[in-house]
Parts: C-alpha cells; sequence; structure tokens
C-alpha cells in the first residue's frame, strides 16, 4: 500500500509541475502579446507622424513648382517674341533669292529658268509686251539668261520661236519644288525621326505597374485603388505623384506603409501589410467549420442564428443573410458578414517514420537564359537533369521596350537516406496544427508518441482553445 502511495504522490507532484509550466508558459505568452500590442501603437504613432510630415513636404514641393510652372510660361512667352522676331527678318533675308519672297506675291510659286541665244533688250521687250513677267535677267557667256513663271513657260516658248532665237530650259526653281526635292529624298530620315520620336513618347508613360509585399490584399484591390486616384497603366510620368500614390495606399486598410518609385515604364509599389488586419469577406451565409461552444458573434451584417453558449456541430448555420422584423416577419435579405468564436477541441493523428529521404546536390548544375518580349518568349528552359533544382532570376529591361531576361539555374539532385527525430516532427505537426487552427487568445496542446512498426511512430496530438469557427458560404454552396 506503500509504494501505491508513493507513486500516486509521485504523478500528483509531476501533473502539478506539468500544469505550473503551463501556466507559465500562457503567462509569457500573455506578456508578449502585451509588449506586441504597446509596440504596435508606438509604431502607429510614429507612422501617423511621418504620414503628416510628407503631407507638409508634399505640400511645399506643390508651392515649389507652382512657381517653376509660372517661370516656365513667361520663359516661353518670352521666347515666342524672339522667334517672332527672327522670323520677320529671316523672311526680309529672303528677300530676292530665286525662292524667296521678291516675285510681287509669286515668290512661292514655281519659276522656270531659259537661256538664250540673243540680245538681252530685244529679248525682255518682247517678252514684257506679250505679259510675261521676266526677273533675274542676267548675261553670262554670250548667253541671256532669266526666269519666268512656269504657267508662262508655252507663252514664252513661242514667243522665242516668232523671234527665231535659240533656248535651252535650264532648272525649275520655287518652294513647293524645294518641298519635292527633300521629300523625295527624306522618306528614310522621317520613318528614324517618328520611331525616335514614338520611342520617346511611350518612355514618357507607365505602361506596366509591379505590387509586392502583399500577402493578404490582393494585387487586384491596390491596382483598384491606384486606378481610382487616377494612377494606372497608360498614365503620363510627368502626371505620377509619388507622394499621392504613398498616402493613397496608406489610407487603405490592412497598409501599414508603402513606397513606390519609377524604373524605365514600369511603376514599382511596395507595402507593408499590417499584422493585425483581416480581410472580412461577405457570403450569403456562415456555417461552422468545428464542433464548437459558442463564444463570441460579431455581425456585421445579416442575422445570428446561434447565441452565446450554444453547442453547435460541424456544418451547422451559424448566421445568413436573412433580416427580420421585431414580429419575426423576414424583410428582405442582403450578403452576410459576420465572425462568429466558439471553444473547440480537437484530435489529429499522423504516422512518421524515423527514416526520410533527402534530396542534396551532386555539384553538377546547368544554366539557361529565357527572353520574353511583347509576351513572345524566346528559348525554352528545360533541365537537362532528370532529378534537380531549380533557381530563376529575372532581371528587368523595359527602359524603351518591355524586354525581360529570365536566367535559370538547374542544379542535379540525387535521394539520401537521413535519419529524424520523432520529437522534432511531433514538435513540427503541431506548430503547423496549431497555425492552421489560428486560435485566439490561451489554448491548451499536448501530444503523444506511439511507436507502431519497426522505424514508424503515431503521433497523437490534442489542441483545445477559442478560435474563429465560422466559414463563409455561397448560395449555390447551401442548395
Amino acid at each position: 500500500m506503500s509504494r501505491r502511495n508513493k507513486n500516486s504522490d509521485k504523478r500528483k507532484d509531476a501533473d502539478k509541475a506539468e500544469l505550473e509550466a503551463r501556466m507559465r508558459k500562457q503567462a509569457e505568452l500573455r506578456a508578449e502579446r502585451e509588449r506586441r500590442k504597446q509596440t504596435e501603437t508606438a509604431n502607429k504613432a510614429e507612422r501617423e507622424r511621418i504620414k503628416r510630415e510628407r503631407e507638409k513636404a508634399r505640400l511645399e514641393r506643390a508651392a515649389v513648382k507652382q512657381k517653376e510652372y509660372e517661370a516656365r510660361a513667361a520663359l516661353r512667352a518670352e521666347r515666342l517674341k524672339a522667334r517672332k522676331r527672327f522670323y520677320a527678318k529671316l523672311k526680309s533675308k529672303l528677300e530676292n533669292k530665286p525662292y524667296g519672297f521678291d516675285y510681287s506675291g509669286y515668290g512661292v510659286l514655281p519659276r522656270v529658268e531659259l537661256e538664250v541665244d540673243g540680245d538681252i533688250t530685244s529679248v525682255t521687250v518682247k517678252l514684257a509686251s506679250g505679259g510675261v513677267d521676266v526677273r533675274d535677267v542676267r548675261r553670262a557667256d554670250g548667253k541671256t539668261r532669266f526666269k519666268i513663271r512656269k504657267k508662262d513657260l508655252r507663252k514664252g516658248i513661242a514667243i522665242l520661236n516668232q523671234m527665231c532665237y535659240n533656248y535651252r530650259i535650264s532648272a525649275t526653281y520655287g518652294i513647293g519644288r524645294k518641298c519635292l526635292f527633300w521629300l523625295a529624298r527624306a522618306g528614310l530620315f522621317v520613318g528614324i525621326a517618328a520611331s525616335i520620336a514614338c520611342l520617346n513618347i511611350s518612355y514618357g508613360y507607365v505602361w506596366r505597374i509591379d505590387v509586392s509585399g502583399n500577402d493578404k490584399l490582393s494585387v487586384a484591390a491596390i491596382e483598384s485603388a491606384l486606378s481610382g486616384a487616377g494612377f494606372g497603366s497608360g498614365c503620363k510620368k510627368r502626371e505620377i505623384d509619388v507622394d499621392r500614390i504613398v498616402a493613397t495606399l496608406g489610407d487603405m486598410d490592412g497598409v501599414a506603409d508603402a513606397s513606390c518609385e519609377i524604373v524605365g515604364t514600369t511603376l514599382y509599389v511596395r507595402v507593408l501589410e499590417s499584422k493585425d488586419y483581416t480581410v472580412h469577406g461577405k457570403c450569403s451565409a456562415y456555417t461552422a467549420g468545428y464542433d464548437a461552444k459558442v463564444t463570441r458573434i460579431v455581425m456585421r451584417s445579416g442575422t445570428a442564428t446561434v447565441k452565446r453558449g450554444d453547442v453547435v456541430k460541424r456544418g451547422d448555420t451559424l448566421a445568413s443573410g436573412d433580416v427580420y422584423s421585431t414580429a419575426g416577419e423576414l424583410l428582405y435579405t442582403t450578403e452576410c458578414d459576420a465572425e462568429i468564436y466558439g471553444d473547440v477541441s480537437l484530435a489529429f493523428s499522423i504516422d512518421v517514420s524515423s527514416v526520410a529521404v533527402e534530396y542534396v546536390r551532386t555539384g553538377r548544375a546547368k544554366t539557361k537564359t529565357v527572353f520574353e518580349l511583347f509576351g513572345m518568349r524566346m528559348g525554352k528552359a528545360v533541365s537537362p537533369f532528370d532529378s534537380y533544382e531549380t533557381v530563376a532570376h529575372t532581371a528587368n529591361y523595359d527602359v524603351l521596350l518591355p524586354l525581360y531576361a529570365t536566367r535559370y539555374d538547374f542544379y542535379e539532385t540525387e535521394p539520401r537516406e537521413i535519419e529524424r527525430d520523432i520529437d522534432e516532427l511531433a514538435k513540427e505537426f503541431a506548430a503547423s496544427k496549431l497555425e492552421e487552427t489560428e486560435f485566439i487568445g490561451d489554448f491548451e496542446c499536448s501530444y503523444n508518441i506511439t511507436p507502431t512498426a519497426a522505424g514508424l511512430y503515431s503521433v497523437h496530438l490534442f489542441l483545445s482553445g477559442e478560435t474563429l469557427i465560422s466559414r463563409g458560404v455561397s448560395e449555390m454552396s447551401q442548395q
């Protein structure tokens, strides 16, 4: 009897020590949560201060930009006056030129130069009497040269034939002629200039938005917020205000801080999510995900079908979108948004082995590079090894064109057997289930290990505590 009493006392002492250790651990967890909460409050106050300073700096920069804009407007007006003075001076300098403004209103019209063997006086008098306007008359090498309007060419030739003078048509002048001359030879240069202009214009826009740092928030939600503020694909770079983008993202639920920069034609946005942010979704109803006892009910829209203290089974309806009057009549049905918590007790089992196969690198490696331009891939990333690990690195060269180069490093691996600690495996299994269950506040966790065969063990895990038990369902899944 004394031996039994001693064994019983030992078990009681062991249970008491285990209980005291568990209570100390829970107290440490509560203290750690309190410290985290205080740190988060201090960080939030610091972010608010930084946000106010950024807003003040943004207003100061806006005032400076306004002054610069007014100075540039005054400079443009002064340059416009200078150009007008230059054009007036140029027009005066172009007078008495073959294609200038000296032909009494006909300077922009084409002229034809004739070369005649004959007396200069008789030729000019005869043509003038026939109504042909003669310009730039000169004598050189025994020949008379002059210019007439192109539309008077037939009349001039007929007069020269009557005078029996030999003549020769040498050249055609005029602004139109000059334009045709240069257009016939400048097609290639115009194409090159147009291509360069298109590239420069394209470089002045943002064609791609790259979002990183988000885990709970979706890329679509962040891009929608940016689009609502006027920043999206196809936006001009000069219209993008970095401070305004940061302020827009900072006002989103779940964003603690944000930053952005423009590289080439890509807007890179990086966000820092709040640790305590929870994504709320609206469903037609909520059902229980566990067998539990209801402890808390948070209703944002809809009606709860259970109350605190009720015991529910997995799959039971906890809340719906039906809204009732005080008399119990159904008024309307809307989307339901709720969070319902409860105390749960869960048991999990897993079979593990003390021997595992691990793949290690042999030292052989192969590298391949794939290019992507306008969504088209050039090259294939195919591994030459049967068993391998892959590491990919992507470089962005979209300064003017959306060009990406991805380098794939393939490392050959081979299987090897390794010994594993069963207790460590059990702890890893418990940690994964704790993370999956997401207990709120204090919880209890215990496990035991039972050998089943040579090198095989069964791990039995027991968890209990308060957690979110509501699961959203759609109308179709309810049906």
